[in-house]
């Protein structure tokens, strides 16, 4: 099974990235199209992923966040909903409307979305309401963590949009609380490598 893939976008189209892992394959990964913006402009990609096998098929989904993968693998887990449909979901709505739409048992909400009908919705909600949690507003530690780090490599000569976007996509990959001097290091080798 792939948990995960790392390497460059060979090609990229919203909904689907072609990633070369460098080892001679390039794999397709269908991923949210809301993913598309942070993508279409990354030379090298990360995507936690879920293989599925259909009839003779074997097909990758990919997600920014192992939170988003975690909420494609509790959907798919429900009777009548496929990859298919899980994604269009991640894609139509963040992680935190669509447990908030599940959890107030907002079924026209959901069901808006092409595919999805009233059952397949309240089936959605009676299963998984009370299992999925709000994600939770970012601390203010890690945004004093975030605007440190922004000020410091922008004292170094760095623009300040490209290294914003820098910071946060780190920040988001290493949730871990760590020192401001272990995070400035870690973007300090992968800004040289840029």
């Amino acid at each position: 099974m792939i948990s995960a893939l790392r390497g460059c976008v060979f090609d990229i189209s919203p909904g689907v990235v072609h990633v070369d892992t460098g080892s001679g394959m390039i794999f397709k990964v269908l991923v949210p199209v809301s993913a598309y913006t942070a993508l279409k402009n990354e030379k090298e990609v990360l995507l936690h992923t879920v293989m599925r096998v259909k009839d003779d098929l074997m097909i990758l989904y990919g997600f920014l966040t192992p939170r988003e993968k975690m909420f494609f693998e509790r959907f798919i887990s429900v009777s009548g909903v496929g990859g298919k449909t899980a994604l269009s979901l991640i894609s139509a709505f963040s992680v935190n409307e669509l447990v908030e739409a599940i959890n107030n048992g907002d079924a026209g909400k959901i069901s808006s979305i092409p595919g999805i009908g009233k059952k397949t919705a309240q089936r959605l909600i009676l299963e998984l309401t009370g299992k999925l949690e709000l994600e939770e507003e970012q601390v203010p530690e890690t945004v004093q963590l975030r605007d440190d780090l922004v000020s410091g490599l922008v004292n170094l000569g760095y623009p300040v949009k490209s290294v914003t976007d820098f910071v946060n996509k780190a920040l988001k990959e290493n949730p871990e609380p760590v020192s401001f001097e272990e995070m400035f290091k870690l973007l300090l080798k992968r800004i040289s490598k840029l």
